[in-house]
Formats: C-alpha cells, structure tokens, sequence
C-alpha cells in the first residue's frame, strides 16, 4: 500500500469518525493525531497497522493480541509468542514455559498457554475489550461455554476465560497461519527464536551438571585418557 492510498484511508477513517462525534470525540482526536503524524513522516507504527488489516483499537481500553507457539518433540520443550497492539504500542512477548507435567508437553497445549498468557498481560494493563487472533483452532473451541474438555490443561484454560470474561471481553479471530499477516508471522517469529535460544541453551549444558557436586568431584579423578 502506497503513503498516498495510506493517507486516503486515514481521511477516510477521519470522516466516518467525525459522524459519530458526539459518541466518541476521543477517536477524531486520535485519528488527527495520527493524520499529523503521518504528514510528518513518522508512521512506521500505523504503515504496519493497516498494511496488516488489522482492526486498530483506538479506545484506551481496547487490544488485539497476535499469539502462536512453537514445539519441540525431540527435547520436550516449547515457546509462546505474543504480539499486543493497544491505541500507544507493540508489545512483544516470548516465553519458555517451565515446570509443566509430562502429559502438558504437546504443541496445542502451548497454544492454549499462549492465550492465557495474553489474557493476563491485558488484565495487567487494565483492558476491557480483548481480541485474540490465532492460527489454532483449538484456541477458540476449548474457550467456549459449552465446550467438553478433554485434558486438565483444557479445562484449566477453559476456566481462565470464562473467569476473565466476567470483568473483559474476549473474541478470538482465526488467522490463516503463515498468510504473511505482518503481527500474526511476528508472533510466529518471537516463539521460534525462543524456541531455538532454548535449544541451543539446553545443547550447550554438560549433563552431570544436574548431578550434584559430589559426582562432578569424582569425575575429576577419572583419568580419561590413560
């Protein structure tokens, strides 16, 4: 999208704004803002904004949260990643979740860690309207009411949206994974680079560490090479 179609769309959001004045006078001066802001070249935030389709939450309450993870199943450890827009900023976020029990450690499970994640970044900063994308089904299906859970980690995440439903509302939007949204393949992005610091970390640790000082004190004695 060209910086003439991109300032046409912000006159364009200007004006359906200014028709809802009386409702929302805190939008049109937002929206001037940016339309200043723009006219001085410094647009890098809302270029990607647009360029990504998002729908940009322009009240103070208001975010959209990109997550995704990654998974490892030969080392039995994954990351999540999260991208949070509200009205001032990107918020990035990535996470080697720990001291998770045997049978959590699945791909969809870190999925669902993911949006719990999220949900609880948006409490912290006192957000009243939550959008979720994903590229998870999951994400959404275990969330609703109605859902039969089929793990504890199911029915955990399950109550935590149900729980934070009660003072925020939550939507979740389903992303078409790897379709070169900008904040979706950034989310994508955060998990992987997590994921393969954690692996390189985990590579480079000597394996008696674990073992206690007494056994790394015997290993000294033992004469490798003759």
């Amino acid at each position: 999208m060209t910086k003439k179609a991109l300032k046409k769309q912000l006159k364009k959001q200007l004006k359906k704004a200014a028709k809802q004045a009386a409702k929302n006078k805190k939008a049109i001066k937002l929206l001037k803002k940016q339309l200043s802001a723009f006219e001085a070249k410094s647009m890098s935030y809302l270029e990607r904004l647009f360029m990504s389709n998002v729908d940009y939450p322009i009240d103070d309450f208001g975010a959209i949260a990109y997550v995704d993870a990654s998974y490892s199943d030969t080392g039995r450890f994954g990351s999540i990643g999260i991208v949070m827009l509200t009205r001032s900023e990107v918020i990035q976020y990535s996470e080697i979740p720990e001291n998770l029990e045997e049978c959590a450690l699945t791909s969809t499970n870190h999925e669902l860690l993911a949006a719990a994640k999220a949900i609880q970044m948006a409490k912290e900063r006192h957000i009243k309207n939550l959008i979720i994308k994903h590229d998870n089904n999951s994400i959404a299906e275990v969330a609703k009411s109605h859902s039969v859970t089929k793990t504890s980690m199911e029915e955990w995440y399950k109550q935590v949206v149900m729980k934070h439903r009660e003072k925020m509302s939550i939507t979740f939007k389903k992303v078409k994974g790897h379709s070169k949204e900008y904040f979706n393949e950034l989310a994508d992005t955060l998990a992987n680079k997590a994921l393969k610091a954690e692996r390189v970390k985990r590579a480079n640790t000597p394996l008696f560490f674990s073992l206690g000082d007494k056994f790394q004190e015997a290993l000294a004695k033992v004469k490798i090479c003759g």
